[in-house]
């Protein structure tokens, strides 16, 4: 009598038969202990403002039992998350939960680099290609933005941003500033402004 309880490998009826097949099956579950990247969701973000911050994800692809039935996967936890950086330069756009991106693996034991490491350290244990090795990478097929910087092919660079610009430092311009509002600065309308000692008079406001 059929027992359908019981564990199911990945063998089929043709992996006995012959060589070839055997090897081929010893091969292929040898290449399945492999990690390389997978789709993945945030579950949780911990931000830092000084260096590293990391996240829990989330794989969007499950894992297939031998009867064929879909297996689901466990959460990857702590895996550090990449910045467009060089140099103390960076453009920080923390994730946040729900974006959607790749938990990358790597090929060695990486528990050992951090971010003080500045010299080749030697791995913690003989692991490879392990999920345990992960970092995440993001904006993959998410949603639409509402706030960005577009650089275009005719050399223009659009920022939108409804809630407002924050400069923090000096601004040189080189070139015209064409402005449809007001331009305020230190508290003075340069729309609605006037000045004094015009031919002994005071001047009305600019309209």
């Amino acid at each position: 009598m059929q027992n359908d309880t019981a564990v199911k490998g990945q063998q089929n009826i043709y992996t006995n038969k012959g060589y070839n097949n055997q090897l081929d099956f010893v091969v292929k579950q040898a290449l399945s202990g492999v990690n390389t990247c997978l789709p993945c969701k945030v579950v949780a973000v911990y931000p830092s403002n000084d260096s590293t911050g990391y996240v829990d994800v989330l794989p969007l692809v499950t894992y297939v039992d031998g009867m064929g039935k879909a297996v689901q996967p466990v959460t990857h936890y702590h895996l550090p998350y990449s910045r467009v950086q060089g140099g103390i330069a960076a453009l920080i756009i923390d994730p946040v939960v729900g974006d959607k991106g790749l938990a990358v693996f790597a090929s060695r034991d990486t528990s050992t680099v951090t971010a003080d490491t500045t010299e080749p350290q030697q791995p913690a244990s003989f692991r490879r290609f392990s999920e345990s090795d992960g970092y995440y990478i993001g904006g993959v097929l998410n949603q639409a933005p509402q706030v960005f910087v577009e650089l275009t092919q005719d050399r223009k660079c659009n920022i939108t941003a409804n809630g407002g610009v924050n400069i923090v430092g000096d601004v040189t311009v080189q070139g015209t500033i064409t402005a449809s509002g007001d331009i305020v600065g230190n508290g003075h309308s340069l729309t609605n402004h006037y000045h004094h000692g015009v031919h002994g008079d005071t001047s009305t406001a600019i309209n």
